[in-house]
């Protein structure tokens, strides 16, 4: 498995999209909210235009979300973009990502030059929040008493939790802090790829000036805004998922020979007893053309450990009823 690879290789040796269950993305289940497919259909012929440089639409129905200013926001072509170019922009001569977490921060890290540090503190520090895998989520005060000069906070699962658990209104005031977010999972729209960074004003100007003017398309400002708009679909989500998550982990801890982690956000870390039975569930898993994250190529884990989203009841129940049974299929 590559250093770098992913969740969501949902495609085929051409390019084709093939017809499996995904559990190896954290994308909501609910899928796109209607409110953003209607903005899309509607706004389609707009893309003969190239798409507001400023992002002002979307800027703004991110900031009265957040309860954010303006001048404090950047958008993103996704929230990895964000890291790429902080890296190159800012350019710190180190940085500390404690570990497993998201390879992306390695990964433009290392495209930067930078020194990482996986296991001792430094100066610049990134920290996933809630964390991807392991799903940790920590406090407010544990998050703002980091020792980091430059601490990074990355909320894209923030809006499955609450928005008590965010950093983000302490920008400004917490010395060096930046907080970052994807809006493609909890909206469904990954293909799109939209996130956003929160930081001081000046940062701000830096970074509306390194990036591709353009980097932002027509279709997912367009679709941001009215995702941003629907609290509908929000308070519908968080209210599915908080039943859906104690359910999904109730049932794996009734599971014999596996580990749980408590889950936060809406995707479940688990440890196998034995890297034989992690292949042999996966494997199952695969025959049923359901797909899970193998963990083997996080830093700090290994194949013992698989993620798995947390998706509708149905579709939940044939993942678990698999790994029960150990992967022996009937």
């Amino acid at each position: 498995m590559d250093r770098f690879e992913h969740g969501g290789r949902v495609y085929d040796a051409d390019g084709r999209r093939r017809d499996v269950l995904d559990f190896s993305a954290n994308i909501n289940p609910l899928g796109m909210p209607t409110s953003v497919r209607d903005a899309l259909i509607n706004n389609l012929g707009g893309v003969e235009h190239y798409p507001d440089p400023d992002a002002r639409a979307l800027k703004a129905a991110i900031a009265q979300r957040y309860s954010l200013d303006v001048e404090n926001i950047a958008v993103f072509n996704g929230a990895a973009e964000f890291f790429y170019i902080y890296f190159n922009l800012i350019a710190p001569t180190d940085i500390f990502i404690p570990t497993p977490t998201f390879s992306e921060y390695e990964r433009a890290a290392t495209a930067a030059g930078l020194r990482i540090s996986f296991d001792a503190p430094a100066d610049n520090m990134i920290v996933c929040n809630p964390n991807n895998p392991t799903g940790r989520l920590r406090s407010v005060d544990e998050i703002l008493s980091l020792k980091a000069a430059r601490l990074i906070v990355d909320e894209s699962f923030i809006d499955f939790v609450g928005d008590e658990q965010s950093v983000k209104k302490f920008v400004g005031q917490r010395d060096g802090l930046i907080v970052v977010q994807s809006l493609t999972k909890i909206f469904a729209i990954p293909g799109l790829r939209l996130g956003f960074a929160v930081a001081p004003a000046d940062v701000i100007t830096q970074l509306d000036r390194a990036k591709d003017v353009w980097n932002v398309n027509y279709l997912a400002q367009i679709a941001g805004v009215a995702a941003l708009n629907d609290l509908d679909y929000l308070n519908r989500t968080r209210r599915w998922i908080e039943v859906e998550r104690r359910y999904f982990y109730e049932r794996l801890r009734s599971i014999d020979g596996i580990e749980v982690f408590e889950p936060t956000a809406n995707f479940v870390l688990i440890k196998f007893e034995s890297e034989r039975r992690a292949r042999t569930v996966i494997d199952a898993l695969a025959e049923e053309n359901i797909l899970v994250r193998r963990c083997d190529n996080f830093r700090g884990l290994n194949g013992r450990f698989i993620r798995m989203a947390i998706r509708l009841r149905a579709e939940n129940d044939r993942l678990l009823n698999i790994i029960d049974s150990g992967g022996r299929l009937n």
